[in-house]
């Protein structure tokens, strides 16, 4: 049975961090999908549906072995099984710690048992989508786009400020 590696997340918006992410797995295992999900958590406070933040991906020219998907997308197509691996994130401990109940929950969930952390560099240590998206509520475009993308930054100021 084929390995398949995953890396999900709300990623509401992706950020460069994730991005970086997403290459350095693709690099290592040849392969990765990105699952857009929704965290139950969080469900209904996201600015973006799944499908938006994957087209969202889409602005960042990925390659080919970078594929993106809903969740809904990806269970249609592909059935989790013992060879699924999740790949990770790690930004500091804070990101660790959070992890563990990721884990617990994908595990219980979905069965996921393997999984894989991808230690962020240095300049991704202080991204994070909830920093993109307080960015965009103030109107700080200097500092999303520190974060992301000129189309993905537009994207958002339009969805917190459509007056402009």
């Amino acid at each position: 049975m084929e390995t398949i590696y995953i890396y999900p997340g709300t990623f509401c918006p992706p950020h460069f961090g994730h991005v970086a992410v997403a290459k350095e797995a693709a690099r290592i295992f040849g392969n990765i999908t990105v699952i857009c999900s929704v965290n139950p958590v969080k469900e209904g406070k996201m600015p973006f549906t799944p499908e938006e933040c994957k087209a969202m991906w889409q602005t960042y020219g990925l390659g080919r072995n970078i594929v993106v998907a809903t969740l809904d997308e990806f269970l249609a197509a592909q059935k989790i099984s013992e060879t699924t691996v999740m790949v990770r994130g790690i930004r500091d401990d804070n990101d660790i710690k959070f992890e563990n109940n990721v884990i617990l929950y994908n595990c219980d969930k979905f069965g996921i048992r393997h999984y894989h952390y991808v230690l962020a560099e240095k300049i991704y240590a202080e991204m994070s989508s909830t920093k993109a998206r307080i960015a965009a509520q103030n109107n700080d475009l200097a500092e999303l786009e520190k974060m992301v993308n000129p189309d993905i930054a537009a994207k958002m100021l339009e969805r917190y400020h459509p007056e402009n």
